[in-house]
């Protein structure tokens, strides 16, 4: 694919302009609503919009970003542009990202086409912030054409990637017991496709065909197969098939994105609102007036979300 002209991008050129706007997007205000709706003007001009967002999620230790980069890889090898964003775990203290793309995925740091940041969750409850829906509008303005976002990995709490992305891609462990556990916390329900990670190791097999076993007894269940990020095999599969399942999906893609940026964004305002009510004691107050009967339940988090 061709790569991205000096007007493309909505002003985001670079991948170190794309960075510095998604930072912009972090700190919040005006210029952050600035720079989202200068890329929804852009995107909203062209005749089409041909990202694909495939949300990444499943248990930690299943290697979801070594797998991300194998495709990411094969991908930009193949010509697509391909953007992946990592929503990482906050820190209590700063709000920033715990973990960072220089220990999840190979950096090219001469490559325009690729482009890597890591998201703090920054309390989202679940898994998906504000800044990784608005960052997926960025991307896709600058040009990228495929997107990968990578949540948590904290059980029921990554259903929220299915607000935002066009597929979601849940990555298994060969370890064994993982798989029933995703079945538990209904990641296996929203899942697109399932894909066993480390094929290289012993039980991954066994794994496969107890997902297939157990999805057996669901309506339209997700295709399971089994790569490795390590040594290559199966990637090529898995993103054949990723790409096949978004010709089936394609349409709407933007609208989805926009609605989850809207979702987000009222969901950190609920929770900046829940955050001052806490440390300006009208929380405890609230709480204290009803238990002494002075005031009814009802109305209260109708008061609490008007600020």
């Amino acid at each position: 694919m061709s790569e991205p002209t000096d007007q493309q991008g909505a002003g985001l050129r670079t991948t170190r302009e794309l960075a510095q706007a998604i930072s912009s997007v972090e700190r919040g205000g005006p210029a952050a609503d600035a720079l989202i709706q200068t890329a929804l003007t852009r995107l909203a001009s062209e005749r089409s919009q041909n990202a694909v967002v495939i949300g990444v999620t499943g248990p930690p230790g299943a290697g979801k970003s070594t797998l991300v980069g194998a495709l990411a890889e094969r991908a930009r090898t193949a010509g697509r542009r391909v953007a992946i964003l990592a929503v990482d775990p906050s820190s209590v203290q700063s709000g920033g990202a715990l973990l960072g793309d220089r220990v999840r995925v190979e950096e090219r740091p001469g490559d325009e086409g690729r482009f890597v940041r890591s998201i703090a969750t920054r309390g989202s409850g679940r898994s998906l912030s504000y800044t990784a829906a608005a960052a997926s509008l960025l991307v896709e303005a600058a040009g990228f054409d495929l997107v990968f976002i990578e949540t948590v990995g904290a059980g029921q709490a990554d259903l929220g990637i299915v607000r935002l992305a066009d597929l979601v891609l849940l990555v298994e462990g060969p370890e064994g017991g993982d798989e029933v556990q995703a079945m538990k916390a209904g990641l296996l329900e929203s899942a697109h496709l399932v894909v066993v990670n480390k094929s290289d190791r012993p039980g991954a097999d066994r794994a496969v065909e107890r997902l297939r076993s157990g999805l057996a007894l669901g309506h339209d269940a997700p295709e399971v197969l089994l790569a490795s990020a390590v040594d290559g095999s199966g990637v090529a599969e898995l993103l054949a098939a990723l790409e096949g399942l978004a010709v089936t999906r394609s349409g709407g893609g933007l609208q989805r994105r926009i609605a989850a940026h809207l979702a987000a964004a009222v969901e950190a305002r609920a929770a900046q609102l829940l955050r001052d009510a806490e440390s300006d004691g009208r929380l405890a107050a609230l709480a204290q007036s009803i238990a002494a009967g002075e005031r009814p339940l009802s109305g209260a988090v109708d008061e609490l979300l008007k600020g």
